[in-house]
């Protein structure tokens, strides 16, 4: 019986180390030279104000302004499978394709600027109104890292 208790913790214990194990293992796939920035402008009422940037070895930087929970300037480093989906999804959305600038006569609107750098290009697109969802979407989704807890005072 004491030598099955033994064994049960002796497996349990191998399984936790090789699981840690795995899991650092995880790397970024992207390095620091490439990076993917959002600036929200502010507009008349009370529209939140902030740029937020990640590059790709995880290092990010957030500098909340006007409206937001947040302000001033925050880092923090995320881990690399929330860097790696955030950068691949972007490469998968081929932002090239897209056109530099969505405006319409429109008035009291934020302003958001997406910009991506990856493989030595940089693409940068100023979304006003009539954008593509797809646009929409990349930018909720840096909004959502942007607005996330864990950011540590300071900057990079």
């Amino acid at each position: 019986m004491k030598r099955g208790i033994q064994n049960g913790i002796l497996l349990a214990l191998s399984f936790f180390l090789l699981t840690a194990q795995k899991c650092s293992k995880e790397k970024y796939e992207h390095t620091e030279n490439s990076v993917i920035e959002i600036v929200k402008t502010p507009c008349f009422g009370s529209c939140p104000e902030y740029s937020f940037k990640i590059k790709g070895n995880g290092m990010a930087e957030y500098n909340g302004k006007r409206s937001v929970e947040l302000e001033g300037t925050h880092v923090r480093t995320f881990p690399p499978d929330t860097a790696n989906y955030v950068f691949n999804a972007f490469v998968d959305a081929n932002l090239w394709q897209y056109k530099n600038e969505y405006t319409e006569q429109v008035t009291d609107l934020p302003t958001t600027y997406l910009s991506f750098t990856h493989e030595g290009k940089t693409k940068r697109i100023k979304m006003y109104y009539g954008y593509p969802e797809e646009l929409e979407n990349l930018a909720n989704m840096l909004q959502e890292l942007a607005f996330s807890k864990g950011w540590q005072n300071g900057s990079e």
